[in-house]
């Protein structure tokens, strides 16, 4: 009987010491004083998920570098873009514990609004985003996790909308984050002098805040932009100016809307940033040769504008289209680049 109970006891003790070294998601919720205020009456309380890695709970001297990752237009941890991987903890503990990759924080907050999308841009209309990603994220997991409170030691990261603002935040603020991965970033050059009449008039169309949910994407990103870049608090109900307006029934450019757009785009941005990017130790990005169309155009010329600028930089073509290997780009290029990039000294 004392073997047997012995046996159970080291079997017990096996199990909790396995689970206590398991990495694991959690989810808080958090309030984001850079978001309260803003004029579409989006809550400045954010669900945030949050990948603790194998041993977090183990080992309580030991810290840890810290990804932010950012999620696409329209997607976040539940739903949207093949996003959902990222937050699958058994996939990742796998490639951290074979060590494949280093173990580290992930961090993802949920950037979705009233228009389906922030932007991840500082906005009077929909709250000021970038300070919230690069300021008020970073100081509350820092407050409150293991984390290594060093940009050498913090990492940013996206899809699409994410790979956006992941660019953006990073290009700005190389005192917070020490390097940054894109995969299938959108708006690194968009004129809006490109954009086709159907998807601007369709976007017109649309009435009310109540009305955007059954709007198409098109019209979700085109009012989504101009929340986010030309906000006018005397304009609702989206309190935005857009770059189009109808003139004797036909569309015409409103060039100061225009210029405000492009002074948000990364191709546009990099010269008045260069010192900034030069900082940054690792930029990477990538986009695919099915992706959507202008996409991975406008990301090589994101990358050409580096090269001319002497910014070190890594662009790579993969096989697919906009969002059928996120999740793959995760395991294979995105964590593996962190793991090389983010410094794990305490």
């Amino acid at each position: 009987m004392k073997n047997l109970i012995a046996i159970i006891l080291t079997s017990v003790m096996l199990v909790f010491q396995a689970n206590a070294q398991e990495g694991k998601v959690i989810t808080v919720n958090i309030h984001a004083v850079s978001l309260e205020g803003n004029l579409v009456g989006d809550s400045p309380n954010r669900n945030v998920s949050i990948y603790l890695p194998p041993g977090y709970d183990k080992d309580l001297d030991k810290r840890y570098p810290v990804l932010y990752l950012l999620h696409g237009f329209s997607g976040n941890k539940t739903g949207g873009n093949n996003w959902e991987w990222a937050f699958n903890a058994s996939d990742i503990n796998e490639i951290i514990t074979s060590g494949t990759v280093s173990p580290m924080i992930i961090v993802m907050p949920d950037a979705c609004n009233q228009f389906g999308g922030s932007m991840y841009t500082n906005s009077i209309t929909t709250g000021f985003w970038e300070d919230f990603i690069t300021y008020d994220l970073p100081d509350f997991v820092d407050a409150n996790y293991r984390s290594i409170p060093r940009r050498e030691s913090r990492g940013i990261a996206g899809h699409s909308m994410g790979g956006y603002g992941a660019i953006k935040i990073a290009m700005k603020h190389p005192d917070i984050f020490g390097s940054v991965y894109g995969t299938s970033a959108c708006c690194m050059d968009q004129n809006p002098g490109n954009f086709k009449a159907k998807r601007v008039i369709d976007a017109m169309a649309v009435r009310s805040l109540d009305d955007i949910p059954e709007a198409s994407f098109g019209s979700k990103t085109y009012l989504a932009s101009a929340a986010a870049f030309s906000p006018n608090p005397a304009k609702p109900p989206f309190y935005a100016d857009f770059p189009f307006k109808i003139t004797d029934g036909s569309l015409t450019m409103n060039e100061h809307v225009r210029a405000m757009w492009l002074a948000n785009y990364p191709s546009w941005m990099a010269d008045q940033y260069v010192a900034n990017l030069q900082r940054l130790h690792g930029i990477s990005f990538d986009a695919g040769n099915r992706d959507i169309p202008g996409l991975l155009e406008s990301n090589q010329y994101f990358s050409m504008i580096l090269n001319r600028l002497n910014v070190q930089n890594k662009f790579e073509v993969f096989d697919g289209g906009h969002g059928d290997k996120v999740g793959e780009r995760i395991k294979t290029k995105i964590l593996p680049f962190f793991s090389e990039q983010l410094t794990n000294d305490n």
